[in-house]
């Protein structure tokens, strides 16, 4: 008898473990994972005023949340390549929810060295167009399943010529 009253709470803590653990899988399942979707990058700062200066930028992101719970963003990851230079890339740390079931914006400080612009524009002026990518994941935690890196990436290509001439500046 003494034995049994002695191994009851062990026994007991043992049955509890295996079927948290046992849950773990399902609860898994049931996570869907969000999409991300660049849309946005915007100059935040007047190069102009200060040309030795870093640049700022916005990157906007949208993160659809699938899930009939919050999340939350714990970071975001994130690399800008111009041509073929790398003129931005850091790791933003910040403490964002993700509403349940709906479509959160997210706006990313990106910080540019106005040399890595300076290569990279000379690389597209001589080549007349310009690749440009982000590439990145964002961080988010989620009940359970703990964090996870959804990845998210855009590419384009503009013409750097047409561009100065919506702007006004024109070359003959």
């Amino acid at each position: 008898m003494r034995i049994v009253k002695r191994f009851t709470p062990l026994l007991l803590l043992a049955a509890l473990s295996l079927a948290a653990a046992s849950c773990r899988p399902l609860i898994k399942e049931a996570f869907r994972p969000p999409k991300v979707r660049v849309t946005d990058v915007m100059l935040a700062s007047n190069p102009m005023n200060q040309p030795r200066n870093p640049w700022d930028f916005v990157l906007t992101l949208d993160v659809d949340n699938p899930n009939g719970y919050s999340l939350y963003i714990s970071h975001v990851a994130y690399a800008a390549v111009l041509g073929r230079v790398t003129i931005a890339d850091g790791d933003h740390r910040s403490d964002i929810r993700i509403e349940p079931s709906r479509v959160t914006t997210v706006r990313v400080p990106l910080t540019v060295r106005p040399e890595a612009i300076q290569e990279a524009m000379r690389q597209v002026l001589q080549s007349r167009h310009a690749d440009y990518e982000f590439n990145g994941s964002v961080a988010l935690v989620a009940p359970v399943v703990g964090i996870v890196r959804i990845p998210f990436s855009k590419r384009g290509t503009f013409d750097p010529l047409d561009l100065l001439k919506k702007k006004g500046i024109g070359f003959n």
